[in-house]
């Protein structure tokens, strides 16, 4: 059996001939692109190998494991990627938001350095490892509190606060859109970081496809307890930077990871 992964959008390239910049994309077209290049290594690897035993999925990547476990359609789940990356720009008032992987920072040290400022802990990837966003001028405030340094963290391509409250009314307009899609019970196990719960039915993945928008994700909580459904499973990872194998020796598991 084996796990496929899927990242986020913290990529800046999909590899290829010729490779795919891209930072020099609008937001929908590059988040299509990631999908995409994830949904075709999904096919590639399947093939002649053992069977998809399960899937996961961090942030952007939660929408491509949802397709290739049967739950979306490949065209469903690009509708919705591609409304997910241009809502925002139209529903939220014009700001600039910074998006952050802080490499050396506790997440209780990150929430408590967010005191009265508009910014959020996003993602918590590991004991030490976060993702933080806010508004640009906040976050450099936050940035001062904890005493990071520019080796310490690295910005993401990300024009919209993922993750957070700020994103209640591109949830709501998504959920109406999600409200029409053809929604299966998924084919293949799926674990989520949307509330580190498992989604079993079609009921479950509209509620994480639109919960996903406004709440963190928990990845090393995900990656241990799906670590502990599938401990013999190889693990394979389905681009486009195949980053996320990282975060396996960062919260101290032992997985065969390779790429799909």
């Amino acid at each position: 059996m084996t796990v496929l992964v899927f990242e986020g959008q913290g990529a800046t390239a999909v590899p290829g001939e010729p490779e795919t910049d891209l930072t020099a994309l609008p937001p929908a077209e590059a988040q299509r692109a990631i999908v995409v290049h994830q949904l075709g290594r999904a096919r590639a690897g399947a093939e002649g190998r053992e069977r998809i035993d399960g899937v996961l999925g961090q942030s952007l990547g939660e929408v491509s494991a949802l397709v290739v476990a049967g739950a979306l359609s490949e065209e469903d789940g690009l509708r919705f990627v591609r409304l997910r990356a241009a809502l925002p720009a139209r529903l939220l008032p014009p700001r600039p938001w910074t998006m952050a992987s802080m490499t050396r920072l506790r997440p209780a040290a990150a929430e408590e350095a967010t005191e009265g400022l508009d910014v959020w802990v996003a993602g918590r990837n590991g004991p030490a490892d976060c993702v933080v966003v806010g508004a640009s001028g906040d976050f450099a405030t936050f940035v001062e509190r904890v005493g990071a340094l520019p080796q310490t963290y690295r910005e993401l391509p990300v024009t919209a606060p993922y993750h957070t409250p700020v994103m209640a009314p591109v949830a709501e307009a998504l959920a109406a859109e999600v409200a029409g899609f053809d929604v299966r019970d998924p084919a293949v196990p799926v674990w989520s970081p949307t509330g580190v719960t498992e989604v079993r039915t079609a009921a479950d993945v509209r509620r994480v496809l639109i919960e996903a928008l406004t709440s963190p994700v928990a990845w090393a909580e995900t990656l241990a307890v799906a670590a502990g459904r599938w401990p013999d499973a190889p693990w394979r990872e389905c681009g486009p930077s195949c980053s996320l194998h990282r975060f396996v020796w960062k919260n101290g598991l032992k997985l065969d990871w390779g790429e799909a």
